[in-house]
């Protein structure tokens, strides 16, 4: 049983691996959607593993966390970027 939990978790992570990249390939309000989705239901299944206390589970949750906290930063990406934050435009020289 010891050997067969890191295989079945590795076969999870490929599979979760795969669902990132279709996630964050797609384009415009499908990929907002999609990475919102999705991101929500890995950090839920991330904090559902925590909570059962196993050595492989709260490795694994804190991975899924990590990778749902990233699928919502690419949801809440902006769709028209004409106009940039964080652009540094230098003083007028006097």
């Amino acid at each position: 049983m010891f050997i067969l939990k890191p295989l079945i978790l590795l076969f999870v992570f490929v599979v979760i691996f795969q669902m990132y990249n279709y996630a964050t390939t797609r384009e415009k309000v499908e990929k907002q959607k999609i990475c919102r989705g999705m991101g929500i239901a890995l950090f839920s299944v991330g904090v559902v593993s925590l909570v059962l206390r196993d050595q492989f589970l709260v490795f694994s949750g804190l991975v899924l966390m990590m990778i749902g906290f990233r699928l919502i930063a690419h949801g809440l990406d902006r769709l028209d970027k004409k106009i940039y934050i964080d652009r540094y435009d230098p003083p007028p020289d006097e």
